[in-house]
């Protein structure tokens, strides 16, 4: 036994820590590519079968309900139209959807109780290690890798579509209008007037009172009453705006660009279907149940409608068709 000069004694031999290989920082990480990749063998083993033949095309009718797509903002951008008017819009991306569940709707007050409810599923999940155990057992039994967005959505039977099925961005046509549902950008604990649009009190009051509420009730009835607006928290909600016009679609890439702003940060899920409010397409001009043709046919280019114009054309081209040019043409 050795000494050092304040007396204390050392081993003259020191014995190796001994570290289980899997909990080491470089261990740790071949250790979940291991168990990624058994996952990933698992999950494709089984291959889900085609039953994308097994549809038939029905014709559309006024009042019928189909199902929607699964996307993600990418970011916002301006379209200009062939009046000149440069139009806000977004940008979303949306892969191949696939059909994970197909029920019965339990909801008696849409489509006269004989709705059907329809799970999709998109993004395959890349870190395979955050999903729960009871997750992996239902996607391996679908032979599918699982998903990171899911999202119910309620069709018609007649347009109801079966489990295994996939849809792409083919789904939707460039001109019709869609609603957009996602979660809204989250804004934290906010006061009356940036949350309701509350003008504010007087400049001139002593006190800090010109952003305050003011009264919230009365004397006589000395309670607050049930949906009184107040101060708290904003944003992160699920929101839905309406009535978006699909300005592009690039079937190549699946992206689609549709007119406005959509709630939501950028990265985030998103949820289309066909707009409520406009006139849809009628007749065999939408793809009903779904686009059913062969997919290679639309080819990988960018179809623009017809308001919308072509960045392609030059300055003699635009003059001739009396567009009013915006300055991007400069």
């Amino acid at each position: 036994v050795s000494t050092q000069s304040t007396g204390v004694p050392l081993p003259s031999k020191v014995r190796p820590i001994l570290h289980a290989d899997h909990k080491t920082f470089t261990g740790t990480e071949r250790y979940q590519q291991h168990i990624t990749d058994k996952i990933t063998e698992a999950f494709t083993a089984r291959s889900p079968p085609n039953v994308n033949g097994t549809v038939s095309a029905v014709f559309y009718e006024e009042g019928m309900q189909r199902v929607g797509l699964i996307g993600r903002k990418l970011g916002e951008t301006r379209t200009f139209l062939r009046t000149g008017e440069a139009k806000k819009s977004t940008m979303i991306e949306i892969p191949t959807n696939h059909v994970l569940e197909c029920s019965q709707s339990l909801n008696t007050r849409v489509l006269g109780g004989k709705g059907v409810k329809i799970r999709l599923g998109a993004f395959d999940q890349t870190d395979l290690m955050e999903v729960p155990l009871t997750k992996q057992k239902e996607f391996m039994s679908l032979g599918l890798v699982p998903q990171r967005a899911e999202y119910f959505f309620l069709t018609s039977p007649e347009l109801a579509l079966p489990v295994h099925f996939q849809l792409d961005i083919s789904h939707f046509l460039v001109g019709q209008f869609v609603d957009i549902t996602a979660q809204s950008v989250p804004r934290g604990f906010q006061g009356v007037i940036r949350r309701h649009g509350y003008k504010g009190m007087a400049k001139n009051l002593p006190g800090k009172t010109h952003r305050r509420p003011g009264s919230v009730s009365t004397q006589g009835l000395q309670r607050i009453l049930r949906g009184k607006k107040m101060p708290g928290k904003m944003g992160d909600s699920r929101s839905t705006t309406y009535n978006h016009h699909v300005l592009s679609v690039d079937y190549g890439k699946g992206l689609m660009v549709v007119s406005g702003h959509i709630p939501g940060l950028v990265g985030a899920f998103c949820y289309l279907r066909d707009s409520r409010e406009k006139d849809p397409i009628q007749g065999p001009l939408l793809h009903s149940p779904t686009f059913l043709g062969d997919r290679g046919a639309l080819g990988g280019g960018i179809r623009y409608d017809a308001k919308v114009v072509h960045p392609s054309e030059t300055f003699e081209e635009a003059m001739s068709k009396k567009i009013a040019i915006p300055n991007w043409y400069m």
